[in-house]
């Protein structure tokens, strides 16, 4: 166990204080020849580390003089206290393993200030949190944020941001020992397993998608020879359900990167379905349009991630209040550029998994402003929160992802 805490130890530094991406640190840490358990282990334990760390640094920073300055022992005594409090590690354990893992990444001169302070920590039951960003564990401009834009709400998206997420399919038949959402057609809440290896999900009959991000497909509703266009598809999620709602459609599924773009061709083909898939730029349309509009366009926008952050939870030391200025900016171009290709009539869903109303109603205010040929069909379901423009799926609402919705019609001039 010693080496899944030294791998896990050095990861969680490199994304708390790198703000490196956790999924690309796996990749490279974790090579293949890995046993699966040691693995999930430490993948658990970087999970748990990082989803808490802003509360369990505060843990520990209370019994010290002042905070160490090697940041990689900051990231062991938080580390300790995670398999503590979040994995019910037996006392003796986490501080024993804690000083071994100090001694192996060559810092044995803490060994003494590890030991002493974690006996601290556990020995003392009442903990006050000193602040906010400990208290709930995100940064202060994320909590700022929140409570500004859901003021009798905030606290539960927090909450619920800093649970461990649950397993959601979509699944073309009804998914034994699951949970079948109350209002959504084909999405279960099932046990968590690695789902790669399950059959249903090899022959195609089961994909993972969270609840909230499958409506895109019932809203769309895709009919016989409708032409659209998914405009950020990758992986390709939302691509495969248009068409398993309806593969009597022409769909084109856009995506920047190429080795992004490999993965909608990867699920496509899982899947037995066709769509033309599209290396480009949404907002560069030139540069890859046919000249045939589409009938409806899904533009499931790059955005914060601020609904998702129980799954990606190295977002909270990535994400920086100015990132939203760059994101809108580019979220309204993409809007701009969807609006040129549709046919009138034709209809565009925007979507986001963020619950900041910069991102979301805000956007779709900016755009109706400056293109009045479209107007707002609403969307009304029990789940979502109606904002000014769209509705909002908040974070934890009948345990789904946080995400935001808005349908548009374009109408003649």
């Amino acid at each position: 166990m010693s080496n899944q805490r030294i791998i896990a130890a050095q990861i969680t530094y490199e994304v708390v204080f790198k703000k490196q991406n956790l999924s690309e640190l796996f990749k490279q840490r974790l090579s293949e020849n890995l046993a699966p358990e040691f693995k999930s282990a430490v993948k658990a334990l970087c999970y748990d580390t990082i989803r808490h760390y802003l509360q369990l640094q505060d843990r520990w920073q209370q019994f010290v003089k002042k905070l160490p300055k090697d940041k990689l022992v900051r990231v062991i005594l938080s580390q300790a206290l995670a398999e503590f409090y979040y994995q019910q590690k037996p006392e003796h354990v986490v501080v024993n393993e804690a000083a071994n893992v100090a001694k192996k990444l060559k810092k044995r001169w803490a060994c003494g200030l590890i030991n002493a302070t974690l006996r601290q920590v556990l020995k003392n039951k009442e903990y006050k949190p000193k602040d906010e960003v400990a208290q709930y564990e995100h940064p202060q401009w994320w909590i700022d944020q929140l409570k500004n834009d859901w003021p009798a709400d905030w606290q539960t998206i927090m909450q619920a941001n800093n649970q461990k997420p649950p397993l959601w399919v979509r699944s073309k038949k009804p998914v034994e020992c699951a949970q079948k959402h109350p209002s959504i057609e084909g999405a279960y809440k099932i046990e968590a397993q690695i789902i790669t290896s399950n059959d249903d999900f090899l022959s195609g009959n089961l994909s993972v998608q969270d609840a909230s991000a499958q409506l895109a497909g019932h809203i769309l509703n895709p009919q016989d020879n409708e032409h659209i266009l998914d405009m950020c598809a990758a992986p390709g999620g939302k691509t495969g359900h248009l068409l398993e709602l309806n593969s009597n459609i022409s769909l084109d599924a856009l995506e920047l990167y190429e080795n992004r773009a490999q993965k909608i061709h990867e699920n496509l083909h899982r899947l037995k379905l066709n769509a033309k898939v599209i290396v480009g730029d949404g907002s560069q349309s030139d540069a890859w349009f046919s000249g045939q509009k589409y009938h409806k366009i899904l533009l499931d926008a790059p955005c914060s991630a601020s609904g998702i952050v129980r799954r990606q939870v190295d977002i909270k030391f990535q994400r920086k209040p100015e990132d939203l200025k760059a994101i809108c900016q580019t979220q309204q171009e993409l809007l701009s550029s969807a609006a040129k290709l549709l046919t009138t009539r034709g209809r565009l869903l925007y979507a986001t998994c963020s619950v900041f109303k910069q991102e979301n109603s805000q956007q779709i205010k900016l755009f109706l402003n400056s293109h009045p040929e479209f107007s707002e069909i609403k969307l009304k379901y029990p789940f979502a929160m109606n904002c000014e423009f769209g509705i909002q799926v908040i974070t934890g609402s009948q345990d789904m992802d946080g995400f935001y919705y808005c349908y548009l019609q374009k109408n003649e001039h």
